[in-house]
């Protein structure tokens, strides 16, 4: 059964059960002689109706059909109240004007003039038999009849309640009518707030960037996931504290932010040691105001992201282009000093075979050809990282590769007495496509440096990763560390920190590691010790072969 008709099963219960209650309480407590028994029927009758109201609401779910048969029976029900109090004079007639409204605002308009309709032939009916005595007219020892009906009044009568029947139907049917389309213009426009307040969250939740609303004093009243997620942290761990206490300003930059925001419209900061979770991060953001739909001020937001990986990118991207002019640049002149140094080394060996030089002048050949050599493999050096050799892929084996090039550092004149070398080396053997010779140049750039940043002794860690991607191989030093600007000029060409180096080695280094699609990582604090982390991808492009071989594992 529908929800509407149980409603309205209800309310007639109510309103028969009060109708019945209030005649009694009347006829016994106010000397006033009631028509006790036809109140008594007709409050059996309403109450057998209800009864088959709900057998049919069981049967039939037609809401429709269900209320018109309500409004039916009601009317029946009214009709016999009127008839035994009164007839047209009964003062229950108002009842037909209830079930008109109810009927009207259920039904609405065609609902509303079906029961006017049914009003005017139960009443006008009754009238007619009434008048014309084909029904008897209930003894009704409480109502005086002032006068005799007549044809007239009859049809004055029953053509006023035919006016106030109709109405009633077409003003409540219209008032319904109206309702209903507010009703479902206010649930329309509803859903669509509801709908743009689900979407405007979304967005909120979704964005990559935080975004953080504040209220006029700096407090923060909402903070998205992606800026919880960026400052490491809880939004209960956020709200309710003053921008200040998170680290985006200082009380001095807060209020100077204050200012400008009075004559421009955003704010817009780079903080390159923003502290999160004990570790330095480099955060770009935007503080702009927040107006209501009013257009009155009523906060700030402030929109933020990591740049730390983007300022990463950036460095390689400055490194490989200044890498790349200076290679250009340089190639040529590398070639015509190399060129000038042959005929000067010749011209060296060639006087110094003579008799007639003394052994000073002996030493001094000497020094010149030693320099000659060093300065020629300085130029060998550099014309291999501005041209390097093109790599020749072939499956080997990195681990294996690994661990002889420790063998041969850890037997050669630079290895200390005071130096150790601790390897970790997981699974012993792991095989890649790559140039074994270049991947092996790497290992021992990587070793001596580390060993070099060692002068007065100290250990170096040599360990070894597989992900499903890539391939990693961590060179750890206890030496003397790098400060941040060491670490950004590592790898740059002629750039060094040892004073024998040529600054060539570990750019060398990284133009083969970027060759083989991997990337070098450096993490190294001052007075503590470098890690250098080199990333292999387990699958690389063969240049040779032009296809995709696939690496497997020991």
């Amino acid at each position: 059964m529908p929800s509407d008709a149980r409603m309205l099963i209800a309310v007639r219960v109510v309103v028969v059960t009060t109708l019945l209650l209030s005649a009694l309480i009347i006829q016994y407590t106010v000397v006033i002689v009631l028509p006790i028994e036809y109140i008594y029927a007709t409050a059996a009758v309403t109450y057998g109706l209800t009864l088959l109201y709900i057998g049919v609401g069981q049967v039939l779910r037609s809401r429709k059909i269900n209320l018109a048969i309500q409004f039916a029976g009601d009317l029946m029900v009214e009709t016999m109240l009127v008839y035994f109090t009164g007839a047209l004079d009964s003062p229950f007639s108002f009842l037909y004007l209830v079930s008109i409204i109810t009927a009207s605002m259920m039904l609405y308009r065609r609902g509303g003039l079906l029961a006017a309709s049914g009003a005017a032939i139960l009443y006008g009916g009754l009238g007619v038999l009434l008048v014309y005595h084909l029904i008897p007219l209930p003894e009704q020892s409480w109502i005086v009849p002032t006068f005799l009906w007549s044809t007239t009044r009859l049809y004055l009568i029953i053509a006023t309640n035919f006016a106030g029947f109709y109405a009633t139907a077409f003003l409540t049917s219209y008032i319904s009518e109206k309702l209903q389309k507010t009703s479902e213009e206010l649930d329309e426009k509803g859903r669509i707030v509801a709908a743009l307040r689900a979407l405007n969250q979304n967005v909120v939740e979704s964005i990559p960037s935080g975004l953080i609303t504040l209220s006029p004093e700096g407090i923060v009243s909402f903070v998205n996931p992606a800026g919880c997620q960026i400052l490491i942290t809880e939004s209960r761990s956020v709200i309710g504290r003053h921008v200040a206490e998170l680290g985006f300003f200082r009380d001095e930059e807060w209020d100077e932010a204050l200012r400008t925001l009075q004559s421009e419209s955003v704010v817009r900061i780079e903080k390159n040691n923003f502290r999160v979770a004990d570790e330095d991060r480099s955060l770009g953001y935007a503080l702009t105001p927040l107006y209501t739909l009013e257009g009155t001020a009523s906060g700030y937001t402030l929109i933020f992201q990591d740049l730390t990986d983007m300022k990463k990118l950036e460095a390689e991207l400055r490194l490989k282009d200044r890498m790349a002019a200076v290679g250009e640049l340089s190639a040529g002149i590398a070639h015509e000093i190399r060129n000038p140094l042959a005929a000067i080394a010749g011209s060296v060996q060639v006087l110094r075979k003579s008799n007639a030089l003394s052994q000073q002048e002996q030493r001094l050949m000497s020094i010149i050809l030693k320099e000659s050599d060093r300065l020629n493999k300085t130029i060998a050096d550099f014309l291999r990282f501005v041209r390097p050799q093109d790599r020749r892929p072939a499956e080997f084996d990195i681990a294996a590769s690994l661990s002889e090039t420790l063998d041969l550092l850890a037997n050669s004149p630079e290895l200390r007495p005071d130096h150790r070398i601790e390897r970790r080396i997981a699974p012993p053997s792991f095989t890649l496509v790559g140039d074994a010779d270049q991947i092996r140049q790497v290992f021992w750039n990587l070793a001596r440096n580390a060993f070099q940043a060692m002068p007065h002794g100290g250990l170096l860690g040599v360990s070894t990763e597989v992900s499903a991607e890539v391939y990693r191989i961590c060179f750890t030093d206890s030496g003397r560390g790098m400060s941040e600007v060491d670490v950004r000029r590592l790898f740059q060409p002629f750039r060094t920190n040892f004073p024998t180096g040529t600054g060539l080695g570990m750019a060398i280094s990284y133009r083969i590691v970027q060759a083989h699609g991997g990337n070098i990582e450096v993490a190294s604090r001052p007075g503590i010790g470098t890690t250098i982390t080199v990333s292999l991808p387990r699958r690389v492009v063969s240049e040779s072969r032009g296809f995709e071989v696939a690496q497997r594992s020991a």
